[in-house]
């Protein structure tokens, strides 16, 4: 009876049991719908749990009323109530902080609190959402002490990236493009990469970071991570965006303004005759001629990856076409990247990437500057019955103040170019133990550029004619390759010791070499068939040119590095690279590099019990890069040849082209960093803030050598030195409400380049030297000044009456401006000294902004997202180059729209810009001054996009969305877009930045795209 007893009391026990536990199952995905595998689903409090299958399906049996834990690496922690549901469907959501735990450095990835030095992140999710040609377009604005330069609104034009300000007067001062560990030659455009296959880009800004680069890392370092395969089912993706660009219209004086604009000239000067407007018509709008009103600019990229353990892949195409604002112009790119990584053994990982890729594109011209200058009085074809005898080129008049006819110019315009590359990377991973790693890493990076162009014969009159055609070709060919071998011990010992110690020798060598071809005499103007070399006629007298060249440079180098981190509270990393160049004497050749910072994680200290503080980090670091920028053979003496005419007959002669320098050495930056980092509130609010100061040492420059030692042109010297300094900052705040979350990001940047040491026989240099101008240069770098500042005459009103005039005098009563009237500007005598002369030339402006820096906003509420992305710079001045004619309407060049609103005039006296006059006698527009300066500041709506993600069978992710770009620009600079530099061939950007000559501005996009996933 007992045993029948207690048999009853177990049978009803297991009963309750039974009905108090439940069975859950659900399906994990994060919040683009995308399964995830491996999710830790437990219940919450006990041992009870399981992991989410391949497609992130799961089941658990709970006690009924249990709470359920979901946690995932790199994903934010869930909790859910069972409350009797049977089924419960999970979204994850990303977690910022801890993605950002792993951090790309040289050579390595390490947990980011192991960082001493200054890096700043961009996630590919952020570069993805800017559509461009160039991928470093998505870093304005998003990395703090990061400029990002746009250089224009022509198809295929890559940005300038500058990290820190300007350390460097000669050469490039672009940062150092490192793709999956391959650092790429010298000027590489960031074109040649597509990004959708980006993963992530770290900046290295500091010394302490980008030292182990050594010479190649003076402009600091971008490192690219591009996107591998993970184990798990195959995952296909599509993206597909489709949109038009546009231009705002400049609207110019139609005939009758411009009429009216010169004979208001034509009375100040006391000239005639004096024409009727009325006898005009609308005349030639030559923005409609010249400038169409949307273009196509399409992008397209299919993603396939998946694999196993043993093996994993990632491929990847893409297409980008992009039309220019002109009938002539364009830019298209086909990329593939394949990137395989092959699990050999368990101490034996192969990794295999490809990346071919083709470019085509033809020359965007720069038309701007014609369009708003040309007379509306000309017509933009002659009558049929004047085209007699002319070809196709010829059809078009001279126009009335000799500019050139734009449509005329787009007609003869003929110049393509195609590319062809391929980077190949190749990485062995043998783990020797498990403390120790031996990688061994071979890069390829083969290109080939053509470009070719036609100028096709024309004569519009005698004087403006080209009576043979010519076609001219150029090949260059480069062969680039880059060998690593590295050893890593990382070992945590004793729980509290972690140490990280990088060991290499590397070796990289850059070749080129290029053919160029020309030739008169073509047989056809009009097909292109026969523009080829070997078409032309054999006639005497016609051109026959062929140049060519090659060179090579090498650098061998030696890299250290140790990362000390004790008890995850005080970290210590330092390196050291040694570096050995081709470019320099042989004497000279060697350059060490060495860096040192410290870290401190105050919140990690047993002492530190603050709720709202999460995290508190103070950092300080030092160090030295180098810059070897000189041409290869700069060191070297060099002779050239030339064709001259004695006694009737063609005699090569030689002579002393270049004068080398065989006492040249590397030029230095020496850099010192000091941060803080502070988290609050579990992070959901981040500040991030450091002042840093570069300091350049041994400048290299090309110096013009006295003429009495007859050295020809410039020699490269070391001479000089320049600071750099600022404040970079970064505020961040995200959280998630349930199903709504928030990003809202700031970067603040502040920088000041200045000149500490120059040459001494040359403590001025000078730059944008402009003809119009009195061959006076705008753009002057002298010794204790900010780099590149603005130079020209100080205004000081517009005289207003002839009291005015006759006081403006010196002190012994000289009149200082003689051939100045009433209406016309008054210039600061400087020196006192009764003129103006160029004794009087003084600063008149900075291009460098006071600040720069960009907001980010994310924000998704379910299925809906939206994203906006904002930039601006603050207190930088623009020369507005422009002014010199379209205000002024010298030579009878157009004017803007609305000119005689705000020239001046007796009835017009508070006017900003002078009369209006030809003769200009008092050099109101042939004389740099602040007429020509403007403020600058302004803040562009760089992107903003709003998506759907809807939920479609057979589909992980279906997402619709529209984008704009450029949409929205507040400013108060008068030109066609506040973010210049006119930066021509052999122009730095000291002397490019914030000068506006009519550059192509930036186009507003509208766009509308696709994501899928399967």
């Amino acid at each position: 009876m007992r045993l029948t007893k207690l048999i009853m009391l177990s049978f009803l026990l297991l009963g309750f049991t039974v009905i108090a536990q439940n069975t859950v199952t659900g399906a994990i995905t994060d919040q683009n719908g995308q399964p995830l595998p491996g999710v830790n689903v437990v219940e919450k409090s006990t041992t009870n749990g399981v992991a989410s299958d391949f497609d992130g399906n799961y089941s658990i049996t709970v006690n009924d009323g249990a709470t359920l834990v979901f946690s995932y690496i790199g994903y934010k922690t869930k909790e859910v109530s069972v409350s009797g549901r049977q089924n419960i469907p999970i979204t994850l959501q990303e977690d910022s902080a801890q993605l950002d735990e792993v951090v790309v450095i040289g050579y390595g990835a390490v947990k980011r609190d192991k960082i001493a030095t200054s890096i700043a992140s961009v996630d590919g999710e952020e570069i993805t959402k800017q559509v461009a040609s160039n991928a470093a377009e998505a870093l304005q604005g998003k990395a703090a002490g990061v400029q990002v330069l746009s250089s224009g609104g022509s198809p295929g034009a890559s940005p300038k990236i500058l990290v820190r300000g300007i350390t460097t007067v000669l050469g490039s001062s672009s940062p150092l493009i490192v793709i999956d560990g391959i650092l790429q030659p010298s000027g590489t455009s960031l074109n040649a990469v597509n990004a959708q296959d980006i993963k992530s880009m770290d900046i290295l800004k500091d010394a302490a970071a980008s030292a182990i680069y050594g010479s190649r890392a003076s402009n600091g370092v971008v490192l690219i991570t591009t996107k591998r395969g993970k184990s798990g089912k195959a995952k296909i993706s599509f993206d597909f965006n489709y949109g038009v660009q546009s231009w705002d219209k400049i609207e110019m004086a139609g005939a009758q303004e411009y009429i009216e604009v010169i004979n208001t000239r034509r009375t100040n000067d006391n000239a005639s005759p004096l024409y009727d407007p009325n006898d005009y018509g609308e005349g030639t709008d030559w923005w409609d001629e010249v400038v169409r009103d949307y273009t196509p600019v399409v992008n397209a990229n299919l993603r396939a990856s998946g694999g196993d353990e043993k093996l994993k892949y990632a491929a990847s195409l893409s297409l980008f076409d992009q039309e220019s604002n002109y009938a002539k112009g364009y830019y298209q790119r086909v990329t593939g990247r394949f990137n395989v990584d092959f699990k050999i053994s368990d101490k034996v990982t192969l990794k295999q990437d490809l990346s071919p890729r083709s470019e085509k594109w033809e020359n965007t011209p720069d038309l701007l500057f014609n369009s708003i200058r040309i007379d509306p009085l000309t017509e933009v074809y002659l009558p049929q019955s004047e085209r007699v005898g002319r070809n196709i080129y010829s059809i078009y008049p001279v126009s009335n103040n000799l500019v050139p006819n734009p449509v005329a110019q787009i007609a003869q315009l003929f110049a393509e170019n195609k590319y062809y590359g391929l980077l190949s990377n190749t990485q062995l991973e043998y783990k020797i133990s498990p403390a120790f790693t031996f990688a061994s890493q071979v890069g390829l990076n083969v290109d080939a550029l053509t470009w070719e162009t036609f100028n096709p014969a024309y004569e519009f009159d005698p004087n403006r004619r080209r009576l043979v055609n010519q076609y001219t070709k150029n090949v260059t060919q480069n062969f680039d390759y880059v060998i690593n071998n590295t050893i890593t011990f990382e070992k945590t010992i004793l729980d509290k010791h972690y140490l990280n110690v990088v060991g290499g020798v590397l070796f990289d060598s850059e070749s080129t070499n290029y053919l160029r071809g020309s030739r008169e005499g073509i047989p056809s103007d009009t097909d292109p068939r026969l523009w080829q070399l070997d078409a032309a006629v054999n006639d005497e007298g016609l051109l026959i040119s062929a140049t060519g060249n090659q060179g090579k440079q090498n650098i061998l180098s030696g890299v250290f590095r140790t990362i000390y981190s004790f008890d995850n509270k005080y970290t210590i990393n330092a390196s050291v690279r040694v570096d050995q160049s081709s470019r320099f004497p042989k004497d000279r050749r060697t350059g060490i590099f060495s860096s040192a910072s410290v870290a401190w994680d105050v919140d990690s200290e047993d002492w530190f019990t603050s709720e709202t503080i999460n995290n508190l980090r103070l950092k300080a670091g030092a160090g030295e890069l180098g810059n070897q920028n000189i041409d290869r053979d700069g060191s070297f003496f060099t002779v050239g040849s030339d064709n001259v005419i004695l006694g009737g007959q063609s005699v090569v002669s030689n002579f002393l082209s270049q004068f080398g320098n065989q006492d040249l050495r590397w030029e230095t930056v020496k850099d010192r960093n000091f941060g803080v980092d502070l988290g609050l509130f579990n992070n959901a609010l981040t500040f991030s803030g450091e002042y840093y100061v570069k300091t350049s040492e041994d400048l290299l420059n090309q110096v013009e050598q006295p003429g009495y030692t007859g050295i020809p042109g410039t020699v490269a010297r070391n001479v000089g030195s320049i600071e750099s300094k600022g404040v970079d900052i970064a505020l961040g705040l995200n959280k998630t409400w349930n199903d709504f979350n928030l990003g809202v990001n700031l970067t603040l940047s502040s920088n000041e380049s200045r000149t500490i040491e120059l040459d001494p026989s040359n403590e001025v240099i000078l730059g944008q030297k402009r003809a119009t101008l009195g061959n006076r240069n705008v753009k002057i770098t002298e010794v204790g000044e900010i780099v590149g500042l603005f130079q020209g005459y100080q205004t000081d009103g517009i005289f207003q009456n002839p009291t005015e005039l006759n006081s403006h005098t010196s002190e012994d009563g000289t009149i200082i401006q003689p051939n100045a009237q009433v209406g016309d500007l008054r210039f600061v005598d400087q020196n006192k000294d009764g003129k103006i002369d160029d004794a009087d030339l003084t600063t008149i402006g900075n291009p460098f902004p006071d600040f720069f820096g960009g907001l980010n906003i994310n924000m998704s509420y379910k299925n809906i997202d939206l994203s906006m992305q904002w930039y601006g710079t603050f207190g930088n001045d623009v020369y507005n180059g422009n002014l010199e004619y379209i205000r002024s309407g010298t030579q009878n060049l157009n004017v803007l729209a609305g000119t005689t609103d705000v020239v001046w005039s007796p009835t017009n006296t508070d006017a900003s810009f002078p009369r209006l006059t030809e003769l200009d006698l008092n050099g109101n527009y042939k004389n740099p001054s602040d007429l020509f300066i403007e403020d600058g500041t302004y803040v562009r709506l760089r992107n903003i996009q709003l998506g759907y993600n809807f939920k479609v069978k057979g589909f992980e992710k279906f997402r619709l969305y529209v984008s704009g770009q450029n949409l929205i620009t507040f400013t108060d600079y008068s030109g066609f877009d506040p973010e210049v530099q006119n930066q021509p061939r052999g122009v730095n950007i000291i002397d490019a930045l914030g000068v506006d000559f009519g550059r192509n501005p930036v186009s507003k996009t509208y766009l509308v795209g696709l994501n899928l996933s399967l």
